[in-house]
């Protein structure tokens, strides 16, 4: 249980973390209550791949990134190119 926990946490960290980064460089405004939905997925998809490789975590989460894009024309921003799994900080590269 202890370990599902930590899983979750760790998940939710990297998520906030992949999501204010995203937005800090986005080419357009995220709405608010539209941030609950791409958060939730981010953390959906990382919490599996907890315990996996930086590039696993990277690639589902640059994943989720290019679906909200797709599915919100106004919205571009930068992908995850780097995670440090001890506190969860990542960091992105615009790209074109």
């Amino acid at each position: 249980m202890q370990e599902a926990l930590n899983a979750d946490k760790a998940a939710r960290v990297i998520a906030a973390n992949v999501y204010t980064a995203f937005t800090l460089q986005a080419a357009a405004f995220i709405h608010p209550a539209k941030e609950l939905v791409i958060v939730a997925r981010l953390v959906e998809a990382i919490r599996p791949e907890i315990g996996s490789s930086p590039e696993v975590i990277i690639s589902v989460a640059n994943e989720i990134l290019e679906a909200w894009e797709e599915g919100n024309d106004e919205v571009r921003g930068p992908r995850v190119v780097s995670i440090n799994l001890l506190d969860g900080s990542v960091t992105m590269k615009e790209m074109h």
